[in-house]
């Protein structure tokens, strides 16, 4: 599980990275629910880099994605 969570969260990263480099300024994430462990590692991520998040839309997406925010500020990779 840990090693599942570590390749997760690197295919994140990589994501975010890009998403910063093309300047896009908002991203949702899939994480699907399971046991909240993704969820709450990719938040605790955008929490260390001071980036906004939220919920993504219940109706779009049910209960397990993330919508990241990007501002001008968040692009200085």
């Amino acid at each position: 599980n840990g090693e599942m969570i570590e390749i997760q969260l690197n295919h994140f990263r990589n994501k975010l990275l890009e998403a910063k480099s093309k300047r896009i300024k908002k991203v949702v994430f899939i994480h699907g629910v399971g046991n909240g462990k993704l969820k709450m590692e990719i938040r605790k991520e955008l929490d260390k880099q001071k980036i906004t998040f939220q919920d993504a839309s219940f109706r779009e997406y049910g209960y397990g994605a993330t919508m990241v925010i990007l501002k001008q500020s968040d692009y200085g990779i």
